[in-house]
């Protein structure tokens, strides 16, 4: 159960850092000149417990990566002094859970296993809900989000609208609860971060694809500090102008910067990986607070981002290409 002390949960958090896959140790399975070769030496690392030895032929590498975000997650959950709070991290969780459920049920098939465990809600309480169209005993704002789809998906099944009207809930859930807990930590920026950023892509991607501003709407994010009027009127701002119009916020000189980027290299990942370094660094500013989530969320951070730049090290292997890594956090 949760832990009420942040100081036995940092101690804790600190020896499990230690069991991490250090920068070495992924150059060199980068490095490995097969996917078996590869899996090899991750294993030799003690990462996913005891899979070893006779198991290392018939075992597949995504369910290794799956069962040690599963496990780290529990250790989470279990050592937390604010669950409230570490449960906005994992909030992602349930709503790929809930995506994949309810395209599963349109489809008529049985959920696919590339469901996650670990999220605030159990899977057997998201496949009840799901199948049965009853929301009830959710957050308000997945409940009125759900109940909406469910109305809207009698008319038209359109899932790029309802995707973002899922993610479009998380973020109100989680500005609920940190209004509530009036929280002015770490944990606001993060997700400020990450509303703006998200909302500044969607402007450009938008953009991309020439769509009407109405069309852009339902995908902007709450949470972030760039007002939503102001997105909209930039679906008309010049490409070049761009920048300067989404300076607002905290992070409005980052998010400009970036956007000017975009434009001059016409790269449209830079502003996806420039997004994973900000929130990085939110969580690095915040790694030697003893007194504070900080250690304890940079740790389940930095196992997604461990299991990120896996999956992509084995996935290239397969494909034979070489692919960028994910920045680690260190």
């Amino acid at each position: 159960m949760p832990q009420t002390s942040y100081e036995y949960a940092v101690g804790r958090v600190s020896v499990l850092f230690t069991k991490m896959l250090d920068a070495a140790q992924i150059r060199r399975i980068s490095e490995a000149s097969n996917v078996q070769e590869a899996l090899t030496l991750l294993l030799e690392t003690g990462y996913g417990g005891n899979l070893t030895g006779d198991k290392i032929n018939t075992l597949e590498i995504d369910y290794v990566i799956r069962a040690q975000l599963q496990f780290s997650r529990k250790q989470i959950w279990e050592l937390t002094p604010a669950p409230e709070l570490t449960s906005l991290f994992l909030l992602a969780v349930d709503v790929h859970n809930i995506k994949t459920l309810l395209k599963a049920r349109l489809l008529g098939v049985d959920a696919p296993d590339v469901l996650i465990e670990g999220g605030t809600f159990s899977l057997d309480f998201l496949r009840e809900s799901i199948n049965n169209k009853y929301y009830g005993e959710m957050p308000d704002a997945f409940r009125i989000t759900m109940d909406k789809i469910e109305v809207d998906l009698q008319h038209h099944i359109d899932p790029l609208l309802f995707s973002a009207q899922i993610d479009g809930a998380m973020f109100r859930h989680i500005k609920s609860v940190l209004d509530k807990m009036h929280d002015r930590s770490f944990v606001r920026e993060y997700f400020s971060l990450m509303a703006d950023f998200q909302n500044a892509r969607s402007v450009v991607r938008s953009r991309l694809l020439h769509w009407e501003a109405d069309k852009l709407k339902p995908l902007l994010l709450e949470c972030g500090e760039i007002d939503h009027t102001l997105l909209m009127e930039a679906m008309d701002t010049p490409f070049e102008q761009l920048g300067a119009k989404l300076n607002r916020g905290r992070h409005g000189k980052l998010i400009s910067q970036t956007i000017e980027e975009y434009v001059s290299t016409n790269e449209p990942a830079v502003l996806k990986r420039k997004m994973e370094t900000a929130l990085m660094n939110v969580l690095r500013s915040v790694k030697w607070d003893t007194f504070t989530l900080g250690p304890i969320i940079g740790y389940l951070m930095a196992r997604e981002a461990e299991a990120k730049a896996l999956r992509i090290i084995f996935g290239t292997k397969r494909g034979g290409f070489e692919a960028e890594l994910p920045e680690l956090y260190v």
